[in-house]
């Protein structure tokens, strides 16, 4: 069941102990991946929403495993991005993707991979109709894997793209 595993990766949820110690750059996150933990990751945008979901999953323990996922190359023995929703499903079933990988590990179909797993996962939970992510219009890479999990553009607004895919 979880973590998610496909022929390359580990995809593993955070309780609020993993999240805790990400933050704090605690050794024990190493043990509990089982991975090396690059000191560039967590990037900036994700460093900055640490504190948030800690806090979240403090006063919603539901939230769990509706946040962070953690991407770990099975080969490479290291963390080489993150996944995840924002947030819980809403009262239409909605939930929102966003990811982002190391710059030395993109190109290479990992978040291709990682996506398509967890929108699998997403799809087969209870009351989960539809999934929705934006991405910037220059991010042809981010347009590519959206794609692949046969995610529809449904809008624009300023410079990001909407998209959407109804679970069937």
């Amino acid at each position: 069941m979880l973590p998610l595993q496909t022929a390359r990766l580990f995809i593993y949820p955070c309780r609020l102990p993993l999240l805790t110690e990400i933050y704090l750059r605690h050794p024990h996150a190493r043990e509990a991946l089982q991975a090396h933990i690059p000191e560039n990751w967590p990037q900036p945008d994700l460093k900055e929403q640490l504190p948030h979901f800690i806090e979240l999953l403090q006063h919603d323990p539901r939230s769990f495993p509706w946040m962070l996922w953690i991407i770990v190359s099975k080969e490479a023995g290291t963390v080489i991005g993150d996944i995840g929703f924002k947030g819980r499903p809403d009262k239409n079933g909605v939930v929102e993707i966003g990811y982002t990988l190391l710059p030395d590990y993109r190109r290479k179909g990992y978040m291709r991979e990682a996506a398509t797993s967890l929108v699998k996962w997403a799809f087969q939970q209870p009351h989960v109709r539809k999934l929705i992510a934006e991405c910037d219009v220059t991010n042809t890479a981010s347009m590519r894997v959206l794609q692949h999990l046969g995610m529809e553009e449904v809008s624009s607004s300023g410079e990001m793209l909407h998209w959407q895919l109804l679970n069937k």
